[in-house]
């Protein structure tokens, strides 16, 4: 009989990414391993000893189906052999390694039927040289590859010398995690999220509006590393000095650069997190992290050292909160963003891995432009560090969107990466965040009318544009009025104020720093009213009192029947209406039973009203 419980909470973060990214562009989330093999192996004792791993460990042989209520859950099939593939090194006619070890990365899992592990063993002269194993990122972590690498290599040992393997029991499987976190104490679960409601409540919309030059979105992306000896010794001294982990000086230096870079006051990001200490269970093998949202506040210009002792504080305090379901914090994001009427976007992500005891292989800093991340690029980040800590050194490795770090800001940032760390190492040197960005010299921004309503930032044009784009709206005049972002519409045709919000949070994620006016001041529309001031939280059912088409009628009908709610308003998000960011897919895969495609899973689960996604809908067959 089949095991089955709901995802654990490290396994929806890459499930709902898994969802969102397009087919063919899914292996950034794959993970190769290379296992060199010892003398005297048989292609027949690494299959008993994968065999082995996959009986072993539950989440080996796991696929993910949602059940009837359209959840999403991991059920563990009975152990089977899994399929390898052999290769030769020889030119024998057949494949070369190298191809068929990069079919087997780039191929989609489809994780309702595929298991999240792939074999192939490499031969040469018909013996075992290397295993390559493809694994899928819902089913590993680092902790959990450097089990599998453990305990496969003490399997190889004990064949070798002809005596029984002996590996210690298995504690918990993921069923398991999963069963202890749904059974979590609600009210704890209820003040964590409480706590990162108003922690989100406080991020800037997007951190680089002032440098963003097209809209979010996939696009062309660079990549570019550089390895520093000198770095690893720098960054633990001035650790030492101050107090906290060198993770906190790489993400207090990455908070400057950026603060440099766009002039924002406060820099958020998503810092990838473990949860296995706040676990019960943490020896499972699973993927058991997702990001945590930290947000660091430079308005007063501080100096590095006051900058270091906030970003501690700040990744402090985010941890201790850290040990929630991913889903619901971004089902809080979407949430904001349709309330506020402007995107909020965390869509720059921080890992800090080590790789000790391996060797940098570097005597000097060297820097490389590496390949476009073009399957990364389609994930929808703004941009990704990693910090990567050797035993004698560090990489710094940055992925960047175009539209908002072009080729010379990346090579600019990552070289301003090691210079601010090296220069810290004198106690004497204390940069503030200004001096900072006149010393790495980044190009000003190009010219836009951007207005400040709270703490994001707004283009007037854009959303004069967004504006105008409605059908019934001659022009606009657009101005922050008493901290309130105010419109003055001239329209054609009668026009309520909840229609025009309605079509502006359409339209937002379409060019960048939209935002819907908190007041609609609309003038020359017949017998409505002026000086009209927009309900946030009731908007209006109908728009200019006509019925809902059939498209939009299916989609609320839908979400409604997969949400499990009573009644949706087609003016309302999906998550304002109640949506669940785990039923996204379900609720596409209703609309695709249905005859109608047409909206992705990123837009669905966005703050564009469910009105507006049904304009996208078509019938197919």
């Amino acid at each position: 009989m089949e095991k089955s419980a709901n995802l654990c909470w490290g396994q929806r973060y890459h499930w709902l990414r898994y969802q969102h990214v397009p087919a063919g562009a899914r292996h950034d989330a794959h993970i190769v391993a290379n296992c060199p093999l010892p003398e005297g192996i048989s292609v027949a004792d690494l299959r008993a000893a994968i065999n082995h791993l996959v009986r072993r460990h539950e989440a080996l042989r796991t696929v993910i189906l949602a059940d009837p209520a359209g959840w999403p859950q991991q059920r563990v099939q009975p152990p089977a052999p899994l399929p390898v593939r052999l290769v030769s090194t020889e030119s024998d006619g057949t494949p070369a390694p190298a191809a068929v070890v990069a079919e087997l990365t780039v191929a989609d899992f489809d994780l309702t039927r595929d298991w999240p592990i792939r074999a192939c063993v490499v031969t040469t002269g018909g013996r075992p040289r290397r295993l390559v194993v493809v694994l899928n990122h819902i089913a590993f972590d680092d902790w959990s590859l450097n089990t599998f690498r453990r305990e496969f290599e003490a399997m190889l040992a004990a064949i070798t010398a002809r005596r029984r393997a002996v590996l210690p029991p298995v504690a918990h499987q993921p069923v398991d995690l999963a069963r202890q976190e749904s059974n979590r104490d609600a009210a704890a679960n209820a003040a964590e999220l409480a706590h990162w409601r108003r922690e989100i409540e406080r991020l800037p919309a997007d951190v680089f509006a002032s440098r963003r030059s097209t809209a979010p979105g996939p696009g062309t992306a660079f990549s570019a590393s550089i390895t520093s000896p000198g770095l690893l010794a720098a960054c633990r001294d001035i650790a030492a000095r101050h107090g906290c982990w060198p993770s906190a000086v790489h993400l207090a230096c990455y908070a400057m650069l950026t603060a440099g870079y766009t002039g924002e006051a406060s820099v958020p990001f998503s810092w990838l997190t473990s949860h296995r200490e706040a676990s019960q269970h943490m020896s499972v093998m699973t993927c058991m992290f997702s990001p945590t949202v930290v947000s660091v506040q430079l308005a007063d210009d501080p100096p590095f050292s006051e900058l270091l002792r906030r970003t501690a504080d700040r990744v402090e305090q985010a941890q201790r909160h850290a040990y929630v379901p991913y889903d619901e914090i971004a089902e809080l994001i979407a949430a904001e963003s349709f309330r506020r009427g402007q995107p909020v976007r965390i869509a720059s992500e921080v890992n800090f891995l080590s790789y000790a005891p391996r060797s940098c292989g570097a005597r000097r800093d060297r820097f490389a432009w590496n390949t476009p991340p073009a399957a990364w690029a389609q994930a929808g980040s703004d941009s990704y560090l990693g910090i990567y800590e050797w035993r004698d050194g560090v990489t710094v490795a940055l992925h960047a969107q175009s539209a908002v770090l072009p080729a010379e800001a990346v090579e600019r940032f990552l070289r301003g990466h090691v210079r601010l760390i090296e220069a810290h190492r004198d106690p004497s040197v204390d940069l503030r965040v200004s001096e900072a960005a006149r010393e790495l010299g980044f190009a000003p921004p190009a010219h836009r009318e951007l207005v400040r309503v709270g703490s994001d930032a707004v283009c007037v044009e854009a959303t004069r544009a967004a504006l105008r784009s409605h059908p019934a709206v001659v022009d606009a005049r657009v101005q922050v009025r008493t901290g309130e972002l105010v419109a003055r519409v001239r329209t054609r045709a009668p026009l309520t104020p909840a229609e025009l919000r309605t079509h502006v949070l359409g339209t937002m994620y379409d060019r960048p720093a939209v935002r819907c006016p908190d007041r609609l001041e609309l003038v020359d529309a017949g017998d409505v009213d002026t000086d009209a001031h927009v309900d946030l939280d009731r908007p209006a059912t109908t728009v200019g009192g006509r019925s809902p088409g059939p498209a939009e009628e299916l989609l609320t009908e839908v979400v409604a029947l997969v949400n499990e709610l009573a009644a949706v308003d087609g003016s309302d998000s999906y998550t304002a209406a109640g949506g669940r960011a785990l039923r996204v897919p379900r609720t596409l895969s209703a609309l695709r039973e249905r005859g109608w495609v047409g909206i992705s899973p990123d837009q669905l689960a966005s703050a564009r009203p469910l009105r507006t996604l049904a304009a996208r809908l078509t019938r197919v067959g």
